[in-house]
């Protein structure tokens, strides 16, 4: 015989997405299978046990706070409960004690309010319920029905009553894969994630094309961004990363085009590759993290210069946000420290970018480029599976070093007004793109470290050195970094 009253079970409610209830039977069916199905995956390794209980899912497991902190990373999830009390035979006796025992400190000091709701169950009336329960409470507790700091929750079931003060929000959204796929431009900054992390939001399967710019120094970090939005984010799918050796389609574009036409041209020779990678996956739409007005290639006129080089749709999550909101959210959803090392390459040309183009000159640029540079790249891109890495394909390339050899010349890669602030004495200060343009005009006979602001540039430009045959490396970190270790070192 079971006892009366079981303290802590191992039993979490589990709430989906308000907007899943509003589905045809048929449809919300489907949805809730998909989203249990993406719920096991995010517990593998977690013993548990997952039932339909009318609109809500049961979950049943001993380890109640790694299922909490998985479920915060399930698309589809609106909240959950972990259930603190469960009263076997409840009547309004029963509850009373057991809500004086358990929740009496809990309230202790704080405003408070009971809540009542039967899910099938005994026939006791809800409104006494909650009268007869908050009146034990008060006195440690104060009773404020509008905005209390603490609800006391009592669900009424078949299996008894559970009472519960605890309520986490989870990510919302659809379930992941009750949409068809797309493909996500890549660059490994904050913008390309969080508007991943969108559209994943919203049910839809994400695969990744990365154009890469800078070698693989910038492959590496954008690799680990998005492995990281794989591994927590996208439970019951399976994404890839599909790597394009841009390299050779720039050389081009930088030889044949004016400088002001580069950052349009180049956006568009990304849409062309990432479009037969989607069709290749059977993707319905590109995404892009592209937000207005935010550079000279994100403004309406270039935009709509841009959209036609795709026959697919282009997704943009974040065309109206500002990018404090997407650094926020990037930092919420875990990729803000990755993506803060990664390289941006806006600053192609010196030449001042386009800000309004007209589409009919731009694609006449671009027809004057080698089509079939860009054609071998996409059919050479490289596929990664993103959940089947070992640590070792994750690992920080070797360009990257902790210390100053003494025969080292340093290269400050600040922009000039940051490197006045402060540089490391002796140091030579060469910014990023006029580096980039006369470094094959050094002495070969000399080892060459780099440092920059962040820690992002400095790594990219001394591999490129590195493959040119020069002994070049990178100081790991920023100027901060350094900063504060010369100070120890002459203090």
């Amino acid at each position: 015989m079971s006892e009366p009253v079981t303290d802590r079970p191992d039993l979490i409610i589990v709430r989906p997405a308000p907007e899943m209830q509003l589905k045809s039977s048929p449809t919300r069916r489907r949805f809730r299978n998909i989203l249990m199905r993406n719920i096991r995956a995010a517990l593998d390794g977690i013993p548990h046990e997952l039932t339909v209980d009318q609109g809500r899912l049961l979950l049943q497991t001993d380890e109640i706070e790694a299922a909490g902190k998985a479920l915060e990373q399930v698309f589809g999830v609106a909240s959950f409960s972990p259930v603190d009390v469960v009263v076997h035979e409840p009547d309004v006796a029963s509850l009373r004690e057991a809500a004086r025992a358990h929740f009496t400190e809990v309230v202790r000091g704080r405003t408070y309010a009971v809540r009542c709701k039967r899910h099938g169950g005994p026939g006791l009336s809800q409104r006494e319920v909650e009268r007869q329960v908050g009146s034990v409470l008060d006195g440690p507790g104060r009773v404020d029905l509008g905005d209390p700091e603490i609800e006391v929750r009592i669900d009424l079931t078949e299996q008894g009553a559970w009472l519960f003060g605890r309520r986490f929000s989870g990510p919302g959204g659809m379930p992941l894969g009750v949409q068809d796929r797309a493909v996500n431009l890549m660059s490994g900054g904050f913008d390309s994630a969080v508007a991943a992390w969108y559209t994943m939001r919203r049910g839809v399967g994400v695969d990744y094309v990365f154009c890469n710019l800078g070698g693989a120094t910038h492959e590496n970090m954008v690799l680990n961004v998005a492995h990281r939005l794989a591994s927590q984010w996208a439970h019951g799918d399976r994404p890839r990363l599909f790597v394009v050796d841009f390299l050779p389609v720039v050389a081009d574009m930088r030889q044949r085009l004016p400088g002001e036409v580069w950052q349009v041209v180049l956006k568009r020779l990304m849409y062309r590759a990432a479009e037969v990678i989607a069709r290749e996956r059977k993707s319905q739409a590109l995404v892009t993290g592209e937000a207005l007005s935010q550079v000279s290639s994100q403004t309406l006129s270039n935009l709509n210069s841009i959209d036609s080089a795709s026959d697919l749709p282009v997704l943009r999550p974040l065309i109206g946000f500002d990018k404090s909101e997407i650094l926020s959210l990037a930092r919420r959803i875990g990729t803000y420290d990755l993506c803060e090392g990664v390289p941006e390459f806006c600053a192609l040309s010196n030449s001042k970018p386009l800000v309004s183009s007209r589409r009919g000159r731009i694609e006449a640029e671009e027809a004057k480029l080698d089509g079939g540079l860009l054609e071998r790249a996409v059919l050479e891109a490289r596929e990664i599976d993103l959940l089947d890495m070992d640590r070792a394909a994750l690992a920080e390339p070797d360009v990257l070093i902790d210390t100053i050899p003494a025969d080292a010349e340093v290269i400050d890669c600040q922009p000039p007004r940051r490197y006045r602030d402060w540089h490391l004495p002796g140091a030579v200060n060469m910014p990023p793109d006029e580096l980039a343009r006369c470094f094959r005009d050094f002495p070969a006979d000399r080892h060459y470290v780099l440092y920059c602001l962040r820690g992002a540039n400095a790594p990219v430009l001394a591999e490129r050195m590195q493959r040119a045959g020069f002994n070049a490396h990178a100081l790991r970190g920023g100027v901060g970094r350094l900063r504060r270790a010369w100070e120890r070192r002459v203090s």
